[in-house]
């Protein structure tokens, strides 16, 4: 599991080519260590082609982010995603946002489909699933939140329920029907600052940079 405060390092997705499931002398299970990197190689082999190679990145990182958490969460996904958005929001640029949304469906049939065949003594299934509704909403609170910090920012120190009226009233803006309104997430977020956290491995910060520089909406929904 990644470090707390960190995202996953970049070695985890260089892993593909040369994984392979160990074959213990008690059966063909693997031990939940490989859980992640099992998954990995699935995706690769299964799914990944229909992910816009753009995307490609940003999905294989959120894999191994929920794969490293779901046995403590029991295949519950609904459970899961939340507080994962939530740390990952303060080091990710929006555009990981637009491109996980767009690609969310397919990753979560992945995982529906491919989890209960991973050969682990105790098999997992996903328990409970997060429609693409349900994650366009706590996305747009992740980025609300963040609009509305960067908004009063130096402006000293405010009532924290102004902090909140500012991004409640930022969430509507952005999340309608269901659905996020990217060009406004764009207008909102471009122009604040990026720049990845210096503990994470040099590949990850580059590959964050460079996703930041994005300004196409290819993808997002």
């Amino acid at each position: 599991m990644p470090k707390q405060g960190q995202f996953a390092k970049s070695t985890r997705t260089k892993q593909l080519n040369s994984f392979k499931v160990k074959r213990r002398s008690g059966g063909n299970t693997i031990p939940t260590d490989q859980l992640t990197d099992f998954l990995l190689v699935r995706f690769a082999l299964t799914a990944k082609k229909r992910v816009a190679p753009a995307a490609q990145e940003t999905v294989q990182r959120f894999l191994i982010e929920i794969s490293d958490r779901l046995v403590a969460a029991n295949g519950n996904l609904a459970q899961l995603v939340p507080p994962l958005l939530s740390k990952l929001n303060s080091q990710v640029p929006w555009q990981f946002y637009a491109q996980l949304t767009a690609n969310w469906a397919l990753l979560q049939r992945f995982l529906v489909k491919e989890l209960p065949a991973v050969p682990l003594v105790k098999r997992l299934r996903v328990t409970s699933q997060l429609s693409g509704v349900q994650l366009n909403r706590l996305v747009a609170e992740q980025l609300a939140q963040r609009g509305a910090a960067a908004t009063l920012l130096g402006r000293g120190t405010l009532p924290p329920a102004q902090t909140r009226l500012l991004a409640k009233q930022l969430q509507g803006a952005l999340y309608q029907d269901g659905r996020l309104d990217w060009p406004r997430v764009r207008a909102l977020l471009a122009p604040l600052p990026y720049r990845p956290a210096a503990e994470l491995d040099a590949p990850t910060r580059q590959w964050l940079s460079a996703l930041a520089r994005q300004t196409g909406l290819t993808g997002a929904n």
